[in-house]
């Protein structure tokens, strides 16, 4: 019996077209390639996680546990990245080749539990609001290339400056804009979702360590709308308390307790996430949301860093002592 064997790569926002994704059973092998890559302009490194998805007969699961039958071959492909300006799509800007290299990661992006090929490029300070980026895979044994496109995404910069609501006052306003200073008319480099966070920072037996409240997640429709939500004292301390109610060796971490993290992505990485994570009765159908030309998979933009910390002197004297209190109790 033929079996499909694909991995599905999971993306955690950590926090987002379609295109047909039918195989026939019956059909003779065929290469498609698994591709998995987020463009983010902050990020020093710009990582492409690629796997093989194919037929063949016997049991998948006995497939998947050889590396060669899941993973390429360090000298198999060729990975580039090519920048065009939008206003000249068919000239090359910059072009980006990515290494191979062999990593594991336990968290975030690209997560497994073993080394996995991936392959990375230095991008930090290389990538432009203005430029198209087209990402081309080529088999150098069969020919066989897979493709795909993104836009960056557009600045947008947190205006909270203060962090000092109290239970008394009940809520504060977190505020996030995009840059005024940036108005395209490319709509392609819009965030279709922005994903709210408080991080709380902490020491744990003497080294710093964090716990990510989320508080809400925006969908936007306007490049320089400006958005606002309203958190509250009561929501921060419940899920502190949830989330450390079993540690030890907690302290107070007086440089920057408190973090505002705003995530972004667009339409595609929105699409995929929507797609993937919709809820279906096993009597229907499930979509595979794709938008990587000859293959599978996702090539998008997201931004992860933009945040504002906040310094214990900023920082209500009613929350931190609650919070303190609270350490004291379990420690």
């Amino acid at each position: 019996m033929r079996k499909l064997i694909y991995l599905l790569l999971v993306l955690p926002f950590a926090i987002f077209v379609s295109c047909d994704a039918d195989f026939d059973p019956n059909d003779d092998w065929s290469e498609k390639m698994m591709v998995y890559c987020l463009l983010d302009q902050d990020d020093d490194t710009t990582y492409v996680r690629i796997e093989k998805c194919f037929l063949g007969k016997g049991n998948a699961y006995e497939f998947a546990k050889t590396k060669d039958s899941v993973y390429y071959s360090p000298d198999e492909l060729d990975v580039k990245m090519y920048s065009y300006w939008t206003w000249a799509p068919s000239t090359v800007v910059d072009s980006f080749t990515f290494q191979y290299t062999t990593t594991a990661k336990n968290n975030g992006d690209f997560y497994f539990d073993d080394n996995c090929p991936v392959y990375y490029c230095v991008t930090k300070g290389k990538l432009s609001l203005n430029c198209l980026y087209k990402l081309v895979i080529t088999n150098r044994n069969t020919g066989n290339q897979v493709s795909a496109s993104a836009y960056l995404l557009s600045d947008y910069s947190i205006e909270t400056n203060t962090f000092m609501f109290s239970e008394n006052k009940g809520s504060q306003n977190i505020v996030w804009t995009n840059r005024r200073n940036y108005q395209s008319s490319n709509s392609n480099n819009m965030v279709k979702q922005f994903q709210v966070n408080i991080r709380f920072n902490y020491t744990q037996n003497g080294k710093i360590a964090h716990i990510d409240i989320p508080i809400t997640t925006r969908t936007n429709n306007n490049l320089s709308y400006e958005h606002s939500v309203q958190t509250d004292t009561t929501t921060i301390l419940s899920s502190i308390r949830v989330k450390l109610a079993s540690q030890s060796g907690l302290g107070w971490y007086g440089a920057a307790p408190f973090e505002i993290r705003i995530s972004a992505c667009d339409l595609s990485m929105f699409d995929y996430l929507s797609i993937n994570n919709a809820s279906h009765s096993s009597l229907n159908y499930v979509p595979v949301y794709s938008n990587i030309n000859g293959g599978f998979g996702l090539f998008a933009a997201r931004r992860h860093n933009i945040s504002r910390s906040f310094a214990s002197r900023e920082i209500n004297n009613e929350l931190a002592s609650k919070i303190g209190a609270f350490f004291n109790s379990i420690n």
